[in-house]
């Protein structure tokens, strides 16, 4: 699972929750023990300023989520 990039926005994501978020995942997928795809939708990130751009964020986990479908 690759170190994602995610521009910033005025109106975005909160960094830190999309960051305990990914660090989340990343730790269930390498201790083999990967979260539910449906799990990954909809995530509730709270929108803030300067946050993470919501497009490339929901981009990201609906890309985790299809791979995890398709093994």
């Amino acid at each position: 699972m690759e170190n994602p990039f995610f521009s910033v926005r005025f109106r975005g994501y909160d960094r830190a929750q999309v960051d305990r978020a990914v660090a989340r995942i990343r730790k269930a997928m390498e201790t083999g023990t990967p979260p539910h795809p449906d799990s990954l939708s909809d995530l509730g990130f709270q929108l803030t300023m300067r946050g993470y751009d919501p497009k490339e964020v929901d981009e990201y986990f609906a890309e985790i989520a299809r791979s995890l479908r398709n093994g």
